[in-house]
């Protein structure tokens, strides 16, 4: 699913409660408007979190690519997009700065992101993104602000942080068995062995996913995640 545009689906737009009620997932945080309708340029959305989720808006295939691999790492409590930072330039005068994504972090760390490919980060990026930067750190609103490009994507990391958002719709039935699987594990097994014991079919490997995605399952080292993956 590798740089393939995302494309929402209706059951990815809500969920539904027990009695069949729709829940919609909560609107954007983005301080900064992102048009959804342009010639130029790439934009979209994704779902973050669990059950109905919220919308996040990015505007460009590198902040899409970006935006599954920080929701998917073990150590992301939370993610904002778009949000706003006001700087003092050389002459005194006050601006507003977005920072693509801002992720809180289970050590409290809030890391405020700059989303850039490479061949766009000179210029007035590289001249203004250091004061930014140093005056975001000394505001301490932000523990850290990082530059990220495509090259500092890992294609593994991003391969699987986009089949886990495949894999995010719960499955009620298969989710229960696959829980009661995973309490009876022991040692060292592959996703297949443990889909079998599901045995829901293609459902007990998307369950078994799902378990990885939330952190309750663990890669014994980092690979493209299918039925022989080791868990």
């Amino acid at each position: 699913m590798m740089g393939v545009a995302p494309f929402i689906t209706e059951d990815e737009k809500m969920t539904y409660t027990p009695t069949g009620d729709i829940v919609l997932p909560a609107p954007s945080r983005a301080m900064h408007h992102i048009s959804l309708s342009s010639p130029t340029n790439f934009s979209g959305q994704f779902i973050a979190g669990d059950g109905a989720g919220r919308v996040v808006l990015t505007n460009s295939h590198l902040e899409l690519n970006w935006g599954l691999v920080l929701l998917a790492r073990k150590e992301t409590v939370d993610i904002s997009e778009q949000v706003e930072f006001f700087w003092v330039n050389d002459e005194g005068k006050s601006h507003p700065h977005y920072f693509d994504f801002v992720v809180l972090q289970s050590d409290k760390q809030r890391i405020a992101y700059a989303v850039r490919p490479m061949a766009r980060s000179f210029g007035s990026f590289r001249e203004t993104m250091p004061m930014i930067a140093k005056q975001a750190r000394a505001s301490r609103r932000y523990s850290d602000v990082r530059h990220l490009s495509e090259k500092d994507l890992d294609p593994i990391e991003l391969s699987n942080a986009w089949l886990f958002h495949g894999m995010r719709t719960p499955d009620p039935e298969a989710d229960i068995l696959a829980a009661d699987v995973l309490a009876e594990m022991t040692g060292i097994v592959t996703l297949g062995e443990l889909a079998d014991r599901v045995h829901q079919g293609p459902w007990g490997l998307r369950a078994m996913i799902r378990l990885i995605r939330s952190h309750h399952l663990r890669l014994v080292r980092p690979e493209l995640i299918n039925s022989t993956t080791e868990v």
